[in-house]
């Protein structure tokens, strides 16, 4: 039977992985109930669609002073009054699709470089015939002014460049960089078997403050020209190993 390719699938294979498990934001499948007990435990929420793509149709939604919330989409924002009225407000101004399904996330604190959140897409694949998933290629994508996810990036950084830049401790350096890539190796070989025929991965992974590696997304898909503007050589890599 074919497996679904949604947030919400991915998300519940990652959940039966104990170290998956714990670097996973709380996430719901959204109606309003599930939204309002999310927004009573944190002050601010992500709303996905299960099956978008490039960050398209992502809601950060903000509790701000006397029950009033903040609705924010790429450079857009909006403000609706009292939590009962988010979930209507939402079906009639935000989702276009009425077959379209949404999670509702605990938002990930992600660091920042000068007040612009960052995250890290990770590249992991395989060869034909192989059963070995190897990192090919890792970067930072900094969101652009006034956007609250990565997608329409200001700058494509290495890894280590970004966490420098950033007000992380720069001598968890190494440690993050290996959590990092140990944390997509494993969720390459997880969904493995829900994904048979998959030889690449995209996992976008976010940092906190700490250090704290949180999983984002993984994209069975994913983009690869960002990877020309490092010019370390992993365009390269991972070019090679998607031919085979």
């Amino acid at each position: 039977m074919r497996v679904s390719v949604g947030k919400w699938t991915k998300h519940k294979l990652m959940l039966e992985d104990e170290r998956l498990a714990s670097c996973l934001p709380d996430t719901q499948y959204l109606d309003k109930t599930s939204l309002n007990i999310m927004l009573d435990k944190y002050n601010q929420i992500m709303v996905k669609p299960c099956f978008g793509y490039q960050g398209r149709g992502i809601i950060q939604i903000s509790s701000l002073l006397d029950e009033e919330f903040e609705l924010h989409i790429e450079r857009r924002k909006s403000f609706v009054n009292g939590k009962e009225n988010i979930y209507d407000y939402l079906k009639e101004n935000h989702f276009p699709r009425k077959r379209q399904r949404y999670i509702v996330q605990q938002r990930i604190p992600l660091a920042t470089i000068n007040n612009n959140p960052f995250d890290v897409r990770v590249m992991v694949q395989k060869k034909k015939d192989s059963l070995e998933w190897v990192v090919t290629g890792k970067l930072a994508k900094v969101a652009a002014n006034n956007f609250v996810v990565t997608n329409v990036a200001k700058a494509v950084l290495s890894v280590e460049d970004a966490i420098e830049k950033s007000l992380i401790n720069n001598e968890k350096i190494k440690d993050i960089v290996a959590d990092l890539e140990e944390v997509s190796l494993l969720i390459a070989g997880q969904l493995a078997n829900s994904y048979p025929q998959k030889r690449v991965y995209g996992i976008d992974l976010g940092i906190d403050l700490e250090g704290k590696v949180w999983i984002i997304e993984a994209n069975l898909r994913p983009a690869l020209s960002m990877f020309k503007l490092l010019n370390d050589g992993s365009y390269e890599t991972i070019k090679s190993y998607k031919r085979g």
